[in-house]
C-alpha cells in the first residue's frame, strides 16, 4: 500500500508533468530549440550564476523539507503521532529526489562547454529551473500548512 501510493507520488505530480514535457518538447520541437538557441546572446557572467540558480534552489528545497519534518521537538512530536505521517513522509522523499534530479539537469549544461548554446543544453536548463520552481512552491505550500496545522492543535 505504501509503496504504491509512494510510485502515485512520483509519477502523478507536477514535476513529472514538468520532465515528461521536456521528453516531448525535444522529441518534437528538438530544432526549434536548437535554432533559439543559437540567436540567444547572453552576458556570459548573468549566464554563469544564472546557470547555478537551479541548485541554490535545490539547495534550498533540501534545506525546507529538513526544516519542515524537524522544525522543534514539539513538532516532531505532534507530527511522528499524526497517523498519516507516512504520506507526509512520502511526499518529502519525492519532493527530494525531483530536487536533486533537476540540479543534476541544470548541471549538464553548466558542466557542458556548449551551456545552453545548443537546443538540449537549453530545454535541460528550462526544464530544470521550471521544475525547481515548481518544488519549491510545493515546499513552500505544505511548510505554511504544516505551521497552520501545529498551530491549531497547540492551541487549547
Amino acid at each position: 500500500m505504501r509503496t504504491l501510493y509512494l510510485l502515485r507520488v512520483i509519477l502523478v505530480s507536477a514535476e513529472a508533468l514538468i520532465l515528461a514535457g521536456a521528453w516531448l518538447a525535444f522529441l518534437y520541437f528538438g530544432s526549434e530549440f536548437q535554432s533559439l538557441a543559437t540567436s540567444l546572446s547572453l552576458n556570459d557572467e548573468v549566464l554563469k550564476y544564472l546557470m547555478l540558480m537551479p541548485t541554490a534552489l535545490a539547495v534550498w528545497v533540501i534545506n525546507e523539507t529538513r526544516v519542515l519534518l524537524q522544525e522543534d521537538k514539539e513538532t516532531v512530536r505532534i507530527l511522528t503521532d499524526w497517523m498519516d505521517y507516512w504520506k507526509l513522509k512520502a511526499h518529502t522523499w519525492a519532493s527530494l529526489g525531483y530536487a536533486v534530479v533537476f540540479a543534476f539537469m541544470s548541471l549538464i549544461p553548466w558542466a557542458s562547454k556548449s551551456g545552453i548554446g545548443t537546443g538540449i543544453g537549453l530545454l535541460l536548463f528550462v526544464a530544470s529551473i521550471v521544475g525547481q520552481l515548481s518544488l519549491a512552491i510545493s515546499v513552500y505550500a505544505a511548510r505554511i500548512r504544516i505551521k497552520e496545522i501545529i498551530t491549531h492543535v497547540k492551541a487549547p
